[in-house]
Formats: structure tokens, C-alpha cells, sequence
């Protein structure tokens, strides 16, 4: 897993220096699209690939699996022959992109193992939906052919699709390879805000910006035009084209605030069910010699729940689920917004949750409602700069799945009370385990690159591990995480007071601090609901420093009850 570093300046999404840098299927139709990816980059000292930045530096080649010869599965299923890392391959590979499985040995190693067999390129398939940066080890120097990482997904795409036949695959630098070829990557076209919003709430004058930036790849200067729409139940409902000249090698940015700009998505009234925003890229007088890069599309609902996520099939749309944890997992949808009324609450969350070992019934799966309260920074100043230091627990929930059958499967989950959400205040809706086993789901279609770096706010951010915070997996997936919002939720009066604790995780000391004043009784229990703790405190100014020491290393929830009887809840982590 990476973090994700921005360097944006205003809101130009600057994808120049690499997005002539692509790896994309040829044939058959089947896979002839983009995949994300990592290179071997040798700028970095440790490999002695051909450097993509340079225009025209490209392979374009069949696939071809590796296979020196080793019997067995690794632990994903996949051949161990396939790893490359137990010396020659003994498949003749000339002329051939090698595929090779990520695992034992390090990623030059395979590399040269696939150069030394006449590979003419190397794709290294991850062991999990994500792609990260590859070292060079001991051997990168030694490595003249071109080397890049796919994830499990795009990988299993590819190597499916051999089952039929001959798969080509282009990887490198497209940059002049024709005339007149303009187009964008997927990564540089926004999404809607959100996958599903309730039919209430985008009545409620729901609008959002489309925008994408496209890209002159050819080596004549030419009018680029992009085209967006949207359809909807009731028929199309957006249709706006934009040009502008762009010369060879050059970018057109066309996002709100820049000379060329798209109109703001606003129907005024929205119909339920499902939409497509599609944007398509054409030259003005001329063919694109290489049209594969043209089309763009966003699938979103109208529907009864609130989601970075699409909906498939009339339920929350899933199909990936990453994870990278030794202990502990906590994965987030951040939301911030205006609602229908001041009754509007969440009564509960869709989610769907896998174990690796298939064993789900009866895990814990925390669900929390934050209201994130740090000073706003823009994530344009970096990551290291977000911080989440100032949580209040608003609402919960716990979850216990009733068999193995709801692996990976989407399940609802009510949460204790309904939470009232109030307009514009930031939110952080989570899902955690202490299960390093146990994965969420989310939706990777919808790709909120372009919308991280113009809205200039995290998408679904997570914790791993109990220590670092991160933008979210690469290409800023979307959470399946769908919030059921209903009028008039039960939310009565309230008892419970806001309340969190800090730092958290704590090792021996966590200071309580709560909107209240005087004596208070605490009580600390253990996620099995074993009370670990007890203890009368004194809220001064709300705060109250609390011994943990005693306890062990774990999760606990902290429960203060008031004089008056009001109470306040939320969770700590014990290093």
C-alpha cells in the first residue's frame, strides 16, 4: 500500500509528465482497455529498464506465463512455476511479454529470469487489487527489458482471457507513435460525488462538476473536443461539448475555475434509479488513429442510501477487497453535506466484509460515526498534513455475523440509536476489525483520482493497523460502505453527550474529553463486553486523564455516565 502524494497547483489535475505512459490490452476486443500501474522507473538507481518518460519507448507484444518448472500453488492459487524464482525459466519466451507472479523473490530477479528466456517484457501480477512501486534488488541493474505491475484483478483479466486464445498488450510510451490521437485516462475524469444518494437528499439540490483532462498524444497540433453526458431513467438529462487547440505533447485541462470549463450538473429534480455519465474525446476534422483512450464512463444511482459505491443488481456494488493488516483494520467514507431537514439521520449501514480463511460468523465488526472535527487542510499540502486527532464518537454500532455464508456478501446492520447529521459538518463513517483476516469491500469503478485532487478532500480514508492514516488504496476506490438515511429516525432528545480521547491509541495514560462538567462514573469494557475497568472520575474543563496501564493491548470501549444520567461513548485503543 502506498500513500498518495499530491503536488496540484489551482485546480489543473497535471498528469502531463506520465500519462502518455500507458499499459493497455490490444487484443482481443475483450481486454483492450487501461490498466493502472506501477513501472520499473531505472530514474530510481535500482533497474536499468528503458525509461518510459522518452516518447516513442514502448513494447508491444503477446503474453506468455513464466514457468520454471517448480510443482505447486502459491497461497493465492496461482502456479508456483509462474513466480520465476527457482532459477531458468524453461518456457522459450522470445518475442513474449512474461506474466509472473508476485511472492518469494524479489522483482528483478524475476525480471531477468524472463530477459534470460527472451521475454521482450515483463508484467508482475500483485497479490492483491492494488499496484505498488517495485524495486530494482540485487539484479534491477541487470534488467534491459521494460518490467510493470498489475494488480490481481487486472492480472486474472488478462491471464482468464489466455484461456482463449492469443492476448496482446502494449506498454510504454504512446507519445507520437501516430498523427492525429487524442485522449485521457481514467484517472483524470471525475466521478459524481457520490455512487448512490438518496432520491430525498438529491432533491435537495443536489449538483456536482464533471470534468476530465485530456491529453494531445499525437504529433500534429489539433481541436480536441469532449463531449458529456448523462442518462437517466427518465432520459438525458445533461449533454455539454467543449474544445479548445491543443498542441502535440500538450494537456487540456477542463475543470471549474480553468478557461475551458464544463456547466455544473444541476437538474433541479432528479428521478430515481440509475444514471451514466459518459465523456468522449474526438478530434475535430480528423480520425483518432487510436481511439481506445476516448471513452469515459461513471455509473451512478438515485436510490435509498447514501454511497461513495455504485449500486449492481438494485444492492451496494462490491467487487475488491483490499487489505494490509497485521492487528488491526479500520476503513472510512467521509462525508460532509446538506440534508433534507434537521430530522434527517443514519438508522443503519449496508457494508460486506470477507475473511481470508472464510471464517466470519461471529467476528466483531465495529461500526462508528465520527464527527471529525480537526481544522480543515487541503490536501493539497500533502497528506502529511490531514490530521485525526479530533474524532467524537456520534453514534454505533456492533456486528456479528450469524454464519460463514455472509463472506464477502452484503449484509445491513442497524445502527444503537439514529444519528442526526447536521449540515456541513465533516463526518467519518467507519468499519473496523481486529481480525487481520477480515477485508471490506469497496467499489474500484468509479475512480476518485480526479475528484481527490479538485475537491481537494480525502475519499475514504483508513487506519492500519492502529498507527497510520491513509488516503485511501491506490486509485482512491471507493468504500462499499452505503448509509441508510431516513425522516423522523428515532433520533429523540439527547442523552448521550459527545465524547472522545486522546492520543488514541494511548499506551498508559488517555485523557477523556467530554462536553460536561463535575463527577462521573466510568466504566471500560473489552469488545467481548467484559468490563476491564472502572472508576469515578472528575471532569474538569471536560477533561479527565484516565490510568490504562492495567489493561491489555486491545480495543475498548469507554462508557462515562453522568450525574444527570446523561452518557457518552466511544472507543480507545490500547497499545
Amino acid at each position: 500500500m502506498k500513500k498518495l502524494i499530491l503536488s496540484l497547483i489551482g485546480v489543473v489535475f497535471a498528469f502531463a509528465a506520465t500519462s502518455q505512459v500507458v499499459v493497455r490490452g490490444v487484443s482481443p476486443e475483450a481486454i483492450a482497455n487501461n490498466f493502472a500501474f506501477e513501472w520499473a522507473d531505472p530514474a530510481g538507481g535500482d533497474w536499468s529498464t528503458p525509461d518510459f518518460l522518452i516518447p516513442n519507448t514502448f513494447v508491444e507484444a503477446p503474453i506468455m506465463l513464466a514457468d520454471d518448472g517448480t510443482v505447486g500453488e502459491n497461497p493465492q492459487g496461482n502456479p508456483l512455476s509462474a513466480e520465476a524464482c527457482n532459477g531458468p525459466l524453461i518456457n522459450d519466451m522470445t518475442g513474449k511479454i512474461a506474466i509472473i507472479y508476485r511472492n518469494t523473490c524479489e522483482f528483478g530477479y524475476k525480471a531477468l529470469q524472463a530477459q534470460n528466456a527472451g521475454a521482450v517484457g515483463v508484467i508482475i501480477l500483485n497479490r492483491v487489487n492494488e499496484v505498488v512501486g517495485m524495486g530494482g534488488g540485487a539484479e534491477g541493474l541487470n534488467v534491459t527489458i521494460p518490467t510493470v505491475m498489475l494488480s490481481s484483478v487486472d492480472g486474472a483479466t488478462l491471464t482468464d482471457e489466455m484461456a482463449n486464445g492469443e492476448v496482446v498488450v502494449f506498454m510504454g510510451n504512446k507519445q507520437n507513435l501516430f498523427a492525429n490521437d487524442a485522449g485521457s485516462v481514467q484517472a483524470a475524469a471525475m466521478s459524481p460525488r457520490y455512487g448512490s444518494i438518496p432520491v430525498d437528499m438529491a432533491n435537495n439540490n443536489y449538483s456536482f462538476q464533471v470534468g476530465i483532462e485530456v491529453y494531445n498524444f499525437g504529433s500534429a497540433d489539433n481541436t480536441i473536443n469532449v463531449n458529456a453526458t448523462i442518462d437517466g431513467p427518465g432520459g438525458n438529462i445533461y449533454n455539454e461539448t467543449v474544445s479548445s487547440l491543443v498542441v502535440s505533447g500538450d494537456t487540456l485541462p477542463i475543470f471549474n475555475g480553468n478557461p475551458t470549463e464544463f456547466p455544473l450538473v444541476a437538474p433541479g429534480t432528479w428521478d430515481e434509479g440509475d444514471y451514466t455519465l459518459t465523456y468522449t474525446v474526438s478530434i475535430e476534422g480528423q480520425t483518432d488513429e487510436s481511439d481506445f483512450d476516448n471513452v469515459f464512463v461513471r455509473n451512478f444511482s438515485v436510490t435509498s442510501m447514501l454511497s461513495l459505491a455504485g449500486q449492481e443488481n438494485g444492492s451496494l456494488k462490491v467487487n475488491s477487497f483490499p487489505s494490509n493488516a497485521t492487528s488491526s483494520y479500520q476503513t472510512c467514507m467521509m462525508l460532509q453535506d446538506v440534508y433534507p431537514s434537521v430530522t434527517s439521520g443514519v438508522t443503519g449501514v449496508y457494508f460486506a466484509a470477507q475473511a481470508s480463511d472464510s471464517l466470519l460468523q461471529d467476528e466483531e465488526i465495529i461500526i462508528d460515526i465520527f464527527e471529525w472535527n480537526d481544522a480543515w487542510v487541503d490536501v493539497t499540502a500533502g497528506w502529511a498534513s490531514i490530521t485525526f486527532d479530533d474524532l467524537s464518537q456520534v453514534g454505533g454500532g456492533l456486528y456479528y455475523p450469524a454464519s460463514n455464508d455472509e463472506n464477502g456478501q452484503v449484509v445491513y446492520a442497524p445502527l444503537d440509536a439514529g444519528v442526526a447529521l447536521a449540515d456541513n459538518q465533516r463526518y467519518l463513517a467507519c468499519l473496523t476489525t481486529y481480525n487481520p483476516n477480515i477485508s471490506f469491500g469497496y467499489d474500484n469503478s468509479l475512480y476518485y483520482d480526479a475528484n481527490y485532487s479538485i475537491y481537494a478532500q480525502p475519499i475514504s480514508p483508513l487506519n492500519i493497523d492502529g498507527t497510520t492514516w491513509y488516503s485511501g488504496w491506490s486509485g482512491v476506490s471507493a468504500l462499499s460502505l452505503g448509509l441508510k438515511i431516513e425522516e423522523n429516525a428515532g433520533i429523540e432528545e439527547a442523552t448521550e453527550i459527545a465524547g472522545s480521547a486522546y492520543p488514541n491509541p494511548a499506551n498508559d495514560q488517555v485523557t477523556i474529553d467530554i462536553d460536561a462538567e463535575g463527577t462521573a462514573t466510568l466504566l471500560v469494557s473489552d469488545i467481548s463486553g467484559r468490563i476491564a475497568l472502572t472508576s469515578a472520575v472528575k471532569l474538569v474543563d471536560g477533561k479527565s486523564s484516565i490510568d490504562i496501564s492495567s489493561l491489555d493491548t486491545g480495543v475498548y470501549m469507554f462508557n462515562v455516565t453522568l450525574e444527570n444520567g446523561s452518557t457518552s461513548t466511544f472507543s480507545v485503543v490500547k497499545k
